[in-house]
């Protein structure tokens, strides 16, 4: 009696919640913990390039829980291909550091990394004061360089807009952006005659090019807290509901709050419940 009872409660539950999923679509709907097990049959010859790499996206809809995205699959691949960065042909930074730069703190660098697919290195990494500081953030098109109107504005979900933000300085009263044709221009010469300086220029030209990045960047309490953030988010066309979102109490405990958490004894085999959970930084 029990049993039948719970079946029939998980099928009204289940019409009522997913059921409108599956009506008018011939997509597949999955969940997030099961992005797809199919595999790729082996194909011979020239075409099996074509076949399993350039004819093999498909498109899935995952279900969050919240919010159904559609998005694409590669087959075969396990993970979701749910972000298509389009190279940044406009920062010069990442000519050397990489478009994932972060790595020196553990804690960091993949909230970092995230940060870096839509806000440009000089965003955090230059303290503009005095005279040079404008206030002034915009949207830079990754692929063209160009500054554009804001994408998210019309509610594009994150990662699938292709933009940066970029601080604009004030040199010699007229407004600029702080990643000037000048400063690209001397980035590329270093990069290409590298390997034909001596330490010396080498050293030098470094110098030149970091002579604005500060010791110590912008940190995550800079941009979410409640009042006097760094970005100005509204300016910038995030909704009410997004900074709401960024500034919120949850983010802002995270960050404050959350430096350190424990690992329970079922991930260790063999250890006593005697002893003291593994605390780890």
């Amino acid at each position: 009696m029990l049993l039948g009872l719970t079946v029939v409660w998980t099928v009204m539950i289940w019409n009522l919640t997913f059921a409108h999923l599956y009506k008018g679509d011939s997509h597949e709907v999955q969940t997030a913990k099961d992005p797809g097990r199919e595999q790729p049959k082996p194909v011979e010859g020239k075409a099996a390039f074509q076949k399993q790499i350039l004819d093999s996206e498909k498109t899935v809809k995952l279900y969050l829980g919240y919010q159904v995205l559609e998005q694409k699959q590669l087959l075969g691949h396990f993970h979701i291909v749910d972000i298509q960065l389009k190279p940044d042909t406009r920062n010069y930074c990442i000519s050397c550091h990489g478009d994932i730069p972060h790595d020196k703190f553990k804690d960091l660098r993949a909230f970092g990394n995230m940060h870096a697919s839509f806000i440009a290195c000089q965003t955090c990494h230059i303290r503009l004061e005095g005279d040079q500081a404008t206030h002034i953030f915009k949207w830079y098109d990754r692929a063209t360089g160009q500054i554009v109107p804001s994408p998210v504005k019309d509610g594009a979900l994150p990662g699938t807009y292709n933009a940066k933000i970029i601080p604009f300085e004030r040199v010699d009263g007229a407004l600029q952006r702080i990643d000037s044709q000048a400063r690209i221009d001397f980035a590329a010469e270093y990069r290409k005659q590298e390997q034909s300086l001596s330490e010396v220029q080498k050293s030098k030209a470094k110098k030149i090019i970091h002579q604005q990045v500060s010791k110590q960047p912008y940190m995550c309490e800079s941009c979410h807290v409640q009042q006097g953030s760094l970005l100005p988010f509204e300016e910038l066309g995030y909704s009410k509901q997004r900074i709401d979102a960024f500034v919120g109490t949850e983010v802002i405990g995270m960050i404050k709050n959350y430096t350190q958490f424990y690992l329970p004894h079922i991930l260790e085999p063999g250890i006593g419940s005697h002893e003291p959970e593994k605390k780890v930084q």
